[in-house]
């Protein structure tokens, strides 16, 4: 059979045929080290969507993972019932006592716990006939919380990766730290996940935990490495891109490996390359298609309610906010502003302050916004974002830091922002 694209492309499953390894596999040996050391609570921080889990995937094996996702966590007592669950563990066993006695006329004996008794050894031979009768009683008991984990995947090659843990409210993270110290000296191998301006939430929650980390960091990957995964997965197709054209997918794909094996998928169904072909194809992808192959992928993360309410800006008092000629043809105010700023070439993760005022510029055809509403405009941006999304950061201004930066914190956010028509459509209301 040949292969599928929807194999060989798997945005939301690990990449079996297009992993790459990153850094000449020192993350994965890191991570395999880190995993050996006994008793350590491996924590591993990288940016949303940067395959953090595939990481631990590719060293422990999809079977022997445990995932639990932050988001779902409401007590202590939740991380380890989601790892129950994982396992196919009942929510509660029965366990069933029974009593019995045996009368003989003439003579009696009585039986324990367990089967109704039938038989004793020490019974007298000239017993003649006896009445039995038996009485059980059924206890009820929950799972066992850690203790129930520890016993079965202690000292295993199993390992338990608390995803998102910056998700669970302060008040759980400091009980469920306490928690993740005792199962690792239980013997449990822990891995705890989350994003780097959060990474020191596992040890801030426990101090007791500084010194027992072992420490991992990622990154956004590169253009470079994100390009492999376009022309290996390709090549498993039978089919070739060329290095320009991967590399514009690369660069599209905001430091997401997920992201770019999304807009490859599109790409093979775009491009009818539905499947291994039996011959070797070189694909050619226009520029039209490319806008076309990432606005259908857009799709995929649909922002529109939270972009529209970014650029709608709060409500107005008073006097009307000022507006400005922009370069698509537009008119709009500093939300519109700063949100095209945004989506200008080339995508940034991370924009400083003089950064974003000299794209702001570039924006605008004639006057454009003096700093402090530029400022203050970054400040709702981001709580709008924290208000419609509490439980995930989407984007950030740290208007304490020298630098002033904007930051995008979840690549989607961005593609979406640069690949799809809302802008547009909103420019034209």
């Amino acid at each position: 059979m040949p292969l599928l694209a929807t194999e060989v492309f798997t945005p939301n499953d690990y990449p079996k045929y297009t992993y790459v390894e990153r850094g000449g596999q020192k993350l994965e040996q890191l991570l395999a080290d880190a995993l050996q050391t006994p008793k350590a609570v491996v924590s591993i921080s990288g940016p949303s969507k940067s395959g953090k889990t595939v990481l631990v995937e590719r060293i422990v094996g999809n079977d022997n993972i445990i995932v639990v996702s932050g988001a779902e966590i409401r007590t202590a007592e939740g991380l380890w019932d989601r790892a129950l669950d994982w396992m196919g563990a009942p929510s509660s066993v029965t366990e069933q006592e029974t009593k019995g006695t045996a009368d003989q006329y003439g003579g009696q004996f009585s039986g324990g716990v367990g089967v109704p008794l039938v038989a004793r050894a020490d019974a007298q031979a000239n017993m003649a006939t006896t009445d039995t009768r038996s009485n059980s009683t059924a206890t009820v008991r929950g799972r066992g919380g850690l203790a129930q984990v520890a016993k079965e995947i202690a000292d295993s090659e199993f390992v338990l990766l608390v995803d998102d843990f910056h998700y669970m409210d302060r008040e759980i993270q400091a009980e469920a730290a306490k928690q993740i110290k005792a199962a690792a000296e239980r013997g449990i191998k822990i891995c705890v996940a989350s994003v780097p301006h959060r990474s020191d939430d596992v040890v801030r929650s426990n101090p007791e935990l500084r010194g027992r980390t072992s420490n991992i960091d990622t990154t956004f990957w590169t253009p470079a490495e994100l390009k492999e995964i376009a022309i290996r997965g390709f090549a498993r197709l039978n089919a070739e891109i060329a290095d320009e054209d991967a590399l514009r997918f690369a660069n599209e794909s905001c430091g997401s490996p997920q992201l770019m094996q999304a807009i490859c998928l599109q790409a093979c169904r775009l491009l009818n390359l539905r499947e291994e072909s039996p011959k070797l194809i070189k694909l050619v992808v226009p520029a039209t298609v490319a806008r076309t192959i990432f606005e259908v992928t857009s799709l995929q993360s649909d922002y529109s309610s939270l972009v529209g309410r970014m650029h709608q800006g709060p409500k107005i008092r008073g006097v009307e906010r000022k507006t400005f000629k922009l370069h698509d043809g537009s008119m709009g105010d500093v939300y519109r502003c700063v949100l095209l700023a945004i989506a200008e070439d080339p995508p940034r993760m991370g924009l400083p302050y003089q950064e974003l005022m000299a794209r702001i510029e570039r924006v605008c055809t004639a006057d454009s916004p003096v700093g402090s509403s530029v400022k203050e405009a970054c400040k709702q941006i981001r709580d709008f974002a924290l208000a419609m999304y509490p439980n995930q950061r989407i984007i950030d201004f740290d208007d304490e830091a020298a630098t002033d930066t904007l930051s995008i914190v979840d690549p989607y956010f961005l593609f979406y922002l640069r690949s799809s028509t809302k802008l547009e459509a909103l420019g034209k209301n």
